[in-house]
């Protein structure tokens, strides 16, 4: 299968994007059966360098390509089927660029059932609509000249009025799918139209229907609402009218609207049927034009603010997945409990379960020195040096009681630290979890889980479905089908991007490795299992369908350490052992030197004819793999505290500063867990002391930052938090859409106790 000319041409206009780059990546995705990470890691050379965000962006517009004209091959076949293609209709359809053009043009001719022009048309009334159109005569005029001409009793045009009537029924729909004055009036419309929302009558009937106060009368334009930093407030609305507390409507200037069809139609000076014409013109667009675009923006403003809010939470879970991790130590996890106490797990270096118990250290028992006796316990038999204790309810009380009384947690030696538990009860009762620990009760799964996602996130997210991690927003109204692609495309490059230890990798974390998925990731850990280990790359293709192909795509983000060949435990691929091979053999050079000797390490960076071979890109990728302590671009966990003097939100005070983490990103600002069970949230606002203007370039998920209280509203559990040095008081620019009067804003903390949660919309707050 051969590339189109055409969607290349598509693609590189799209993206500004050299067209033998955009050429090349669609060869090898489409006709190679290449994955995106592997083209973007291992063919560099061949698509100029070119990122893996580009060959993404690529492979979507080729999509979005090939959509379209999918859609075009349909209408172009439709139409002819029905026997009303002509040379003009046809050249406009294979000129169109774009979908809603598309249409625009197949509009008239979708229709299941006849409309009532439709009906005119058969009943003969068109030549009359024709006259109306063109005549310098009145319309009583002209219909006592010809109007019983156009009587059909037959098809139920039995007086001169319904002749009339049929006849403007024509015109009218001439009117509503002449496509060139839909496309100038959508112009229009993006640009001067607003889309405004307001309370439906027996709104409060619904249950928490105050959670869209902010939308009861609202109106902005919607060339604003397409912005990134907007998209909440349609998601927003739209939530609202599905819950029916709101009205959704798109308002555009009638007056203006009807000017331009004029323009486009009828010169109404010089017709005698003016009057008539103007009736038509009026229906055409209050009953057509208008519903059509209002339907068609309000459309397209959804999948605008679904790809805004997709794209915040790819971000989002990229950076959880790639935090920083401990690594290969071993871990005790905590899933804390009141009643049914809390549960211990423990793990080895490598993640594998090795005992598991029950500590009673709260109400009703109150065992708190039985459960400090068995932490200890097994801190010494098993050599602990980090315990992870899920955030969750008594999370914190658990964490300060074993501070407290565990001798090894209180010296500093064994470091405890509360991780967040997001989607652990998620896992707990998977398919993934019942294979991995069949006989195993659910809260002691999610101890095992609590304590791997702290010793490597990726390793242990990848088992839970990402809208359960806790990092999106309004994940359950975005297009569905389009958040998991967008996801899966996230956990695949950050996987990837890390690549594994084939010896470790449990199946779900393999599956994504790309040219591999679920079924083959089962073949090799059952070969794993076999064999005892893999001794080196090669015997991949030992495992059941593992073909060479699969080898191309997998191989060199699979590694084996200690294997017979070094570079085995290195990102290179095994395409290019030989030629690494052949330099070591005529420098006298050992494959284990290679890696591990810091001046031969120098020596091939500086060798241009090694250079020449490999291709810059390549040479460039090697050096760095050969000069990496550690194969994993990961930075290592460093040791994190929240205050200990707080427990509850009680226990905050408004203007001291609190450490904490970034657990989630939105549009409208960050929430941040500063040690107790509610998040706090620094409104965008609130971000620095200058304007920001997007929340992503300030702030990501899981990093660490120092907030001031700003405001605690004790009855609705909110906090409002600050990255602010001072409070001026001075003016800052509103977003868009908001009723900006320019005056001097009062200080932030007022400001924020109103608005800091305007965009809270029935949004989830752990």
């Amino acid at each position: 299968m051969s590339v189109d000319a055409n969607a290349v041409n598509f693609v590189s206009n799209e993206l500004s994007i050299n067209n033998s780059q955009v050429q090349k990546v669609l060869e090898l995705i489409v006709d190679q059966d290449c994955t995106i990470p592997f083209i973007s890691r291992y063919r560099k050379e061949a698509i100029g360098g070119l990122d893996e965000v580009q060959v993404g962006a690529i492979n979507e517009n080729y999509e979005a390509y090939l959509e379209r004209e999918k859609r075009r091959a349909f209408i172009l076949e439709s139409i002819k089927k029905q026997e009303m293609m002509t040379p003009e209709l046809e050249k406009q359809i294979l000129a169109a660029d774009t979908l809603n053009k598309l249409e625009d043009l197949y509009a008239p001719y979708k229709s299941k059932r006849k409309s009532k022009g439709m009906l005119a048309r058969e009943a003969g009334l068109e030549p009359l609509a024709d006259l109306i159109k063109t005549s310098s005569k009145d319309i009583k005029t002209l219909l006592v000249e010809v109007g019983k001409d156009y009587i059909n009793v037959d098809k139920k045009v039995d007086t001169v009025q319904k002749a009339l009537e049929g006849a403007c029924h024509i015109i009218m729909e001439d009117i509503a799918n002449n496509s060139e004055i839909k496309e100038v009036l959508r112009k229009d419309y993006w640009k001067s139209a607003t889309l405004k929302s307001s309370v439906r009558k027996k709104a409060e009937e619904i249950k928490d229907y105050l959670k869209y106060k902010d939308y009861f009368e609202f109106e902005q334009k919607v060339s604003e609402l397409v912005s990134a930093k907007t998209g909440h407030r349609v998601l927003a609305m739209r939530r609202g009218l599905d819950q029916k507390v709101l009205k959704l409507e798109v308002c555009y200037e009638v007056e203006s609207a009807i000017g331009t069809i004029r323009k486009m139609t009828f010169d109404l000076d010089s017709l005698g049927c003016s009057e008539v014409l103007e009736g038509c013109i009026n229906n055409a667009y209050s009953n057509s034009i208008h519903s059509s675009l209002d339907l068609e923006i309000k459309s397209e403003l959804k999948k605008l603010a679904d790809e805004s809010a997709i794209d915040v939470f790819g971000i989002n879970l990229r950076n959880l997945l790639l935090q920083p991790y401990l690594g290969p130590k071993g871990v005790i996890g905590i899933d804390p409990g009141v009643r049914t106490g809390c549960k211990v797990a423990v793990i080895d270096s490598n993640g594998k379960f090795i005992v598991d118990t029950v500590i009673y250290p709260h109400q009703p028992k109150n065992d708190v020195m039985g459960s400090a006796k068995i932490i200890s316990a097994i801190i010494e038999k098993f050599k602990v040096e980090h315990i992870a204790i899920g955030n969750g309810t008594f999370g914190r009380e658990t964490l300060q009681l074993l501070q407290k009384h565990v001798k090894a947690i209180a010296t500093g030696k064994t470091k405890a630290m509360l991780v967040n538990e997001d989607g652990a009860s998620i896992y707990s009762a998977s398919e993934v979890a019942r294979k991995e620990f069949p006989d195993m009760d659910l809260t002691v799964r999610g101890a095992i889980s609590i304590a791997r996602r702290f010793q490597d996130p990726l390793a242990e997210l990848v088992k839970i479905d990402p809208k359960s991690i806790g990092v999106g927003q309004y994940q359950h109204d975005v297009n569905q089908a389009k958040l998991k692609k967008s996801l899966t495309g996230v956990v695949e490059s950050c996987v990837n991007f890390v690549g594994v230890d084939l010896n470790t990798a449990s199946a779900p974390l393999l599956s994504y490795i790309s040219g591999i998925g679920p079924s083959l990731a089962g073949n090799i850990v059952k070969q794993r299992e076999k064999l005892g280990g893999f001794k080196s790359r090669e015997e991949l293709l030992k495992v059941s369908r593992f073909s060479a192909k699969v080898f191309e795509q997998a191989a060199g983000f699979l590694r084996i350490y200690n294997s017979k060949n070094p570079l085995d435990g290195t990102f290179i691929h095994p395409e290019r052992y030989e030629a690494l091979e052949k330099w070591c053999a005529d420098n006298s050079i050992t494959m284990k030197d290679l890696v591990e000797d810091k001046n031969i390490i120098t020596k091939v960076d500086k060798d241009s004819a090694l250079k020449a071979t490999l291709g810059e890109f390549t040479h460039k990728d090697i050096v760095k793999a050969l000069g990496a302590p550690s194969q994993d671009p990961r930075t290592e966990f460093v040791s994190f505290e929240f205050r200990n003097d707080i427990s509850e939100l009680k226990d905050l005070k408004a203007g001291q500063w609190y450490p904490g983490k970034v657990t989630n990103i939105t549009q409208f600002g960050a929430f941040v867990d500063i040690g107790i069970k509610e998040n706090g949230l620094i409104h965008v606002s609130q971000m620095a002391d200058k304007f920001v203007d997007n929340a992503l370039e300030v702030l990501k998920v899981g990093q660490e930052v120092k907030a001031r209280v700003l405001d605690i509203d004790l009855d609705r559990k909110r906090i409002s938090l600050s990255l602010k040095k001072e409070e001026t008081g001075e003016y800052v620019p509103k977003s868009s859409g908001s009723r900006d009067t320019g005056k001097k804003k009062a200080p932030a903390e007022k400001q924020l106790k109103n608005n800091a949660f305007a965009g809270l919309a029935n949004f989830k707050v752990k």
